[in-house]
C-alpha cells in the first residue's frame, strides 16, 4: 500500500448529491472493503482519525446506556453475546463494562483478525471467533451457532437467553431484509441492540449533506483504494468522488455514496453508508417483527442505539 493514493486516487470533488441519471451502478459488495487484515488496518486509520465515537463522549455514552435497562432484564442471570460486525470490540467493550460478562462470547466480523481482537478485548467464559458476511443469508453454522451456544454444564436452563449486539453495520448493508433475518434468530427471552447512523434532523438529505466531511477524507480514500488494489479484474484507471444519493430500495432513503469515475462518468460503486432518520429505523422494526424496549440518541441526532425484542 502506498503511503499516499496515486494519481487517478487523489481527491475528485464530491457530486453533493448530483444525480448521474437512472443508470443502475453495480456496486462493491461491502465485505470486499474489510476482508483482508490489511484492509482492517486502514479502516482503522480511519475510524481513529474521523469516527464521532472517538472524538464526542456523548457518543461514547450511547453504548453505556443501555446497561442498566439489560440488567433488569437479564436478571444476573447467565446469557449468550453474539456479537455481529464487531471489528475490534471497542464499543461492545463500553458496555459490557457495566454487565456481568456472558456465559459464552461468539464474535463474528467480516475480518477475522478484528474479530480476534474483539475476542480477546471481551471477557467471557467461552469465546468463539468466526468470519461471516452479512451481506448474503447467514450461513447454517452461523445458524446453529446463534441457536445452541455451548451453554454453561452447570446451568440448569439448556437455551440461555441471547444478546445480539449490532454496532456500526446496519448502514452499509441493506438493513431491512438483515433485520428481518436476525429477527427470526430470537426468541421472547432474547435481545437486539443495534446502532444506525442517522441524518441529523427531520430531512434526510438535507442531514445527510452536513455529515459527508465525516467520509469524503483521506483516510476513507486510502482504505478505498486498498480495497482497489486487491480487486480482480482490474477497474479502469479513474477517481473517487462521494456524494448524497437515494438508496435504490428505498428512493426516501439518504446514503452517502462512493463512486468510482471513469472519464467523468460513474461506473461502479464502492462504497455506500445510508443515513435514514429515527422514523424511518422505527418503520423498519414494525416490517420486521420487532418491538423496541428502549431508544437512546445523541444530542445532534446523528447516532442512535435501539435496544429490541421480537413481537409475541
Amino acid at each position: 500500500m502506498p503511503r499516499k493514493p496515486p494519481p487517478s486516487l487523489k481527491t475528485q470533488r464530491s457530486q453533493g448529491g448530483r444525480r448521474f441519471g437512472n443508470v443502475s451502478l453495480p456496486e462493491l459488495p461491502a465485505s470486499a472493503l474489510y476482508s483482508h487484515p490489511s484492509l482492517g488496518r486502514l479502516w482503522k486509520k480511519v475510524h481513529l482519525a474521523h469516527s464521532p465515537f472517538l472524538k464526542r463522549s456523548s457518543i461514547r455514552n450511547l453504548y453505556t446506556h443501555p446497561a442498566k435497562t439489560l440488567r433488569h432484564l437479564l436478571r444476573n442471570q447467565p446469557y449468550h453475546w453474539i456479537a455481529l460486525g464487531c471489528a475490534d470490540g471497542m464499543k461492545e467493550a463500553l458496555l459490557l463494562k457495566k454487565l456481568h460478562p456472558p456465559d459464552c462470547l461468539l464474535a463474528a466480523d467480516t475480518n477475522l483478525n478484528l474479530a480476534r481482537q474483539a475476542a480477546l478485548r471481551l471477557p467471557a467464559r467461552k469465546k468463539i471467533c468466526r468470519k461471516i458476511d452479512l451481506t448474503h443469508e447467514l450461513p447454517a453454522s452461523f445458524s446453529t451457532a446463534l441457536q445452541r451456544v455451548p451453554s454453561n454444564p452447570n446451568s440448569k436452563t439448556r437455551y440461555l437467553p441471547l444478546l445480539i449486539t449490532l454496532f456500526g453495520v446496519l448502514p452499509n448493508l441493506s438493513p431491512l431484509p438483515l433485520l428481518q433475518r436476525i429477527s427470526r434468530f430470537l426468541r421472547p427471552r432474547d435481545f437486539l441492540l443495534f446502532s444506525a447512523n442517522l441524518a441529523p434532523g427531520s430531512r434526510g438529505r438535507a442531514g445527510t449533506l452536513r455529515i459527508l466531511p465525516q467520509y469524503d477524507n483521506l483516510p476513507t480514500r486510502r482504505w478505498l483504494a486498498g480495497a482497489l488494489s486487491r480487486l480482480r479484474p482490474k477497474w479502469k484507471d479513474g477517481s473517487i468522488a462521494f456524494g448524497v444519493f437515494p438508496d435504490p430500495l428505498q428512493p426516501s432513503l439518504s446514503r452517502i455514496e462512493a463512486r468510482w469515475m471513469v472519464n467523468k462518468k460513474p461506473t461502479h460503486i464502492l462504497f455506500s453508508s445510508r443515513r435514514p432518520t429515527a422514523r424511518q429505523v422505527e418503520a423498519w422494526l414494525k416490517a420486521s417483527g420487532l418491538s423496541r424496549v428502549e431508544r437512546w440518541m445523541d444530542p445532534r441526532g446523528e447516532e442512535a442505539v435501539w435496544l429490541v425484542t421480537r413481537k409475541a
